[in-house]
């Protein structure tokens, strides 16, 4: 099992940081293309690439701790976000005998 399916928090924060640096980098090419752009434009960049990022990977971590997609509209809210990386995982990842890991939904029994 991958490190992004063990940390799912880290994940959407990790994806926030990456999304803030590639528009980071688009702002600045832009600006050194055109010096007249306006500060709105950029801005409208900068949160149309968050949204393109962070929004499927969150969708995603929602996914695999058994919550549903409506949760993603908290992200919308001022501090949201703090909410949304408190939700519990419904999942539970258990140690098998041969040392891998699985996911299975909290409540429903382990059989060997």
């Amino acid at each position: 099992m991958n490190w992004f399916k063990r940390h799912l928090n880290w994940t959407v924060i990790l994806a926030v940081v990456a999304s803030a640096l590639v528009a980071f980098v688009i702002g600045l090419f832009l600006v050194l293309t055109d010096p007249y752009i306006t500060d709105e434009a950029l801005e409208g960049w900068g949160y149309l690439i968050g949204f393109v990022v962070v929004v499927p990977v969150a969708g995603w971590a929602l996914k695999k701790k058994n919550r549903r997609l409506w949760w993603l509209l908290v992200l919308f809210v001022p501090f949201g976000w703090i909410v949304f990386l408190c939700l519990g995982n419904r999942s539970e990842l258990i140690d098998i005998k041969n040392g891998a890991f699985t996911e299975i939904k909290l409540g429903e029994d382990e059989t060997d």
